[in-house]
């Protein structure tokens, strides 16, 4: 018994391959494949299709061959490393038109053989589609090949449509300078995108039901495993789940156990998934890093906060003493610099009076003065007084009475 009859399975359900059998119609695929179809029927001439590794574009392109009518001639180039000869000799093997085998003949020769074909199909109601699996991988000088072929066109129709395949270097390469004016003859370009966490679950089951089990057991917690390590694309999830049902089948087990999971995802030990686990792990790690770094700022802890005296300094004493010493030596300067003006004074009287220094009288102590005595009144001659002042008038402010003094002898 091996391992699939022991899980009832008819075949097995996650080969690598594009089978077109299991393949399950999530959101986005049914989405691509429904634009592919507009674009081949509304005569569009250049379509792009990008994804990701894995994600799914040989099993879109074998879909898209399926959907095509009678009114097609295909060329299918799967090997793209080819100069823009190559190209075009590769194209005419595959539609069955005759080069001489030596390739001596010329670019421009088989430019009108070419055309000369596709007028034929126009007159047939046919065209040609070109399509390129891995077109990343496309020399400039190809591309640019490519562009001249959509030329080939009467005054109501294209003669021929182009679709490409390729990973997101693709896009890459189009954004060129020199690829502007390919980009302008593009009529669709989409992108095929991993599956969502549901559509992975819903994709294994499908699977399973296709190789005669509805439903096999297993557990939240092993979803998440896999939806962690495989990002929803396809290949990784049939690479993982493959390997689980032998591990399963190994150890005896009926049931998809997180710790099925993780042997079978350590068992594939290849470099991409271990530095896949690490950049995950120390991606995860540095966010909880920062984050305890800037809770313990913003909000200590309440030991730290019962630590910390706030009688002290915040800031060490050397701040405080460096700031201190700083000032001091900016006050000795301002000094200094306040002194040589007159230091420069000096120098130049020293060199006029020939080294000489002037004689300067010494100055003598101030004292401090007192105050001046008030002024003590004038004694009239004798004989002489003031004139009597009517009674009810006030004295004129030129006569000031006369008191007696205490200093006078006899004074009565």
């Amino acid at each position: 018994m091996n391992h699939l009859e022991f899980f009832g399975l008819q075949e097995d359900p996650f080969r690598m391959t594009p089978d077109r059998n299991y393949y399950f119609p999530t959101k986005g695929h049914a989405a691509l494949r429904e634009v592919i179809r507009y674009g081949l029927q509304g005569d569009e001439g250049f379509i792009i299709i990008t994804g990701e590794i894995g994600t799914g574009k040989t099993l879109m392109l074998s879909l898209m061959m399926d959907d095509l009518t009678d009114r097609f001639e295909t060329a299918l180039i799967l090997s793209p490393h080819l100069s823009r000869l190559e190209l075009l000799l590769a194209i005419f093997q595959d539609i069955g038109l005759s080069v001489p085998t030596d390739h001596s003949i010329s670019l421009d020769a088989l430019l009108r053989i070419l055309n000369e074909r596709l007028f034929s199909l126009a007159q047939q109601g046919k065209k040609l589609l070109i399509v390129i699996d891995e077109a990343q991988n496309l020399p400039d000088e190809s591309l640019e090949q490519l562009r001249l072929l959509s030329n080939f066109e009467t005054d109501t129709q294209k003669l021929l449509q182009i679709v490409l395949f390729g990973q997101p270097e693709l896009r890459d390469k189009l954004a060129q300078n020199n690829m502007r004016q390919l980009v302008q003859r593009v009529s669709i370009m989409e992108t095929l995108t991993p599956l969502t966490k549901q559509e992975m679950v819903s994709y294994i089951l499908h699977r399973f039901k296709k190789s005669g089990v509805y439903e096999m057991p297993r557990s939240f917690a092993t979803t998440d495993l896999l939806w962690r390590f495989t990002k929803g694309y396809p290949r990784l999830i049939n690479k993982i789940m493959s390997r689980t049902l032998l591990v399963a089948y190994s150890e005896k087990e009926t049931r998809i156990s997180r710790k099925i999971v993780r042997e079978a995802i350590a068992s594939l030990n290849t470099p991409k998934q271990g530095r896949l686990l690490q950049s995950t792990v120390l991606r995860w790690g540095t966010g909880l890093l920062l984050l305890l770094l800037v809770m313990g700022i913003t909000f200590p802890p309440t030991w730290i906060a019962n630590t910390i005296s706030f009688d002290r300094p915040a800031r060490p004493p050397w701040i405080d003493q460096s700031a201190d010493w700083t000032a001091r030596l900016a006050n000795d300067g301002m000094q200094m610099i306040a002194i040589w003006p007159k230091q420069g004074l000096v120098w130049v009287n020293n060199l006029i009076n020939g080294g000489k220094q002037p004689s300067q009288p010494t100055p003598l102590p101030q004292a401090m003065s007192l105050p001046a005595p008030p002024p003590q009144p004038v004694p009239l001659p004798e004989g002489e007084g003031n004139p009597a002042t009517p009674a009810g008038k006030p004295a004129p402010e030129s006569v000031r009475p006369v008191y007696p003094s205490p200093f006078v002898r006899g004074a009565q």
